[in-house]
């Protein structure tokens, strides 16, 4: 058993040493104890690093193709109105936003993403006198969709949201990223008390990827952050800090997460990203990805399905 530990441990060492090693990396890798079961590929599946793209965006169209993402209550349109060139949601409403969740065993990083989410903007917005988090294992339980092994689409789990709601975390709380099952729909709360009316989201936006969708994602940080889904690959698991863009491994799912703001370091543009593997990981929770090209869906495709709540 020693040998085997050792032997595993000296593989994702050798993925770090390679990864530090390619020539223009724009971040840092580290192995992270809670990602060692993550990732399987073997060195030689490394990629050549990317060539950084240029961060004036492109202006050519494109057209998302069809899947359940592809669609929502109203879409989101570009205004004039100026931004910022940095912004950082953690920095300027921490007490709202700065709350990074962990979804353990349970691959439904959806429900989990999105009720984090939910609950930002219910605390944005004075909805809550302090703020609440809405629980994402009572929809992951109810709402007969997905669950442990496919939880990662967000606009049914905010479909869900919008049209059923959901409850407090202190009433039904996160047990899936221990167990690694989806539970069933609960009829009380975790103590035996009577469910709380359900809390629902009043709209969901959709931030159409079209020639604008770098800008309107930035109009639409002014407001809150957004909901997205990355394409996941096995590079992400070792990311510790700076500015990540995808080069090495296969791809494992789509991922979901929260951009929570934008800047720029070192002359290359990035989104900052709030992600469900808890603070442990990355940048205390959160990374920073490449800021790619409008006519492209972004890097790891983060632009092909972003949503915005309204509460």
């Amino acid at each position: 058993m020693i040998v085997i530990i050792y032997v595993i441990n000296s593989v994702h060492q050798e993925v770090v040493n390679i990864l530090e090693n390619i020539p223009g990396i724009t971040w840092k890798a580290k192995v992270h104890e809670s990602m060692k079961d993550k990732s399987n590929v073997p060195l030689n599946q490394i990629y050549k690093s990317k060539v950084l793209p240029q961060t004036k965006q492109d202006s050519k169209q494109f057209t998302p193709v069809d899947s359940q993402e592809a669609h929502s209550n109203q879409n989101t349109k570009v205004t004039s109105k100026e931004v910022p060139d940095q912004w950082d949601w953690v920095q300027i409403n921490p007490d709202c936003i700065d709350v990074v969740p962990d979804m353990g065993n349970c691959d439904a990083s959806a429900y989990v993403s999105v009720a984090n989410t939910f609950s930002n903007f219910r605390c944005f917005q004075g909805k809550d006198a302090d703020r609440v988090e809405y629980s994402a294992q009572y929809h992951l339980n109810c709402d007969n969709q997905n669950g442990c092994s496919t939880g990662v689409f967000i606009l049914p789990v905010w479909d869900y949201i919008t049209k059923v709601g959901t409850v407090p975390s202190s009433c039904v709380s996160y047990k899936s990223g221990v167990t690694g099952n989806t539970g069933r729909c609960p009829r009380k709360c975790d103590d035996g008390s009577q469910l709380p009316e359900l809390v629902k989201a009043t709209k969901l936006n959709y931030i159409r990827p079209t020639e604008d969708i770098v800008e309107a994602i930035k109009q639409a940080l002014m407001i809150g952050p957004v909901s997205t889904r990355i394409q996941l690959y096995e590079d992400l698991y070792y990311y510790e800090s700076g500015i990540y863009q995808h080069v090495y491994g296969n791809r494992v799912n789509w991922s979901a997460c929260e951009i929570v703001g934008y800047g720029e370091e070192n002359g290359v543009k990035f989104w900052k990203v709030k992600n469900v593997w808890g603070r442990e990981w990355g940048e205390n929770g959160y990374f920073r990805i490449l800021m790619g090209p409008s006519r492209d869906y972004g890097e790891c495709e983060i632009y092909y399905g972003c949503y915005q709540p309204e509460v």
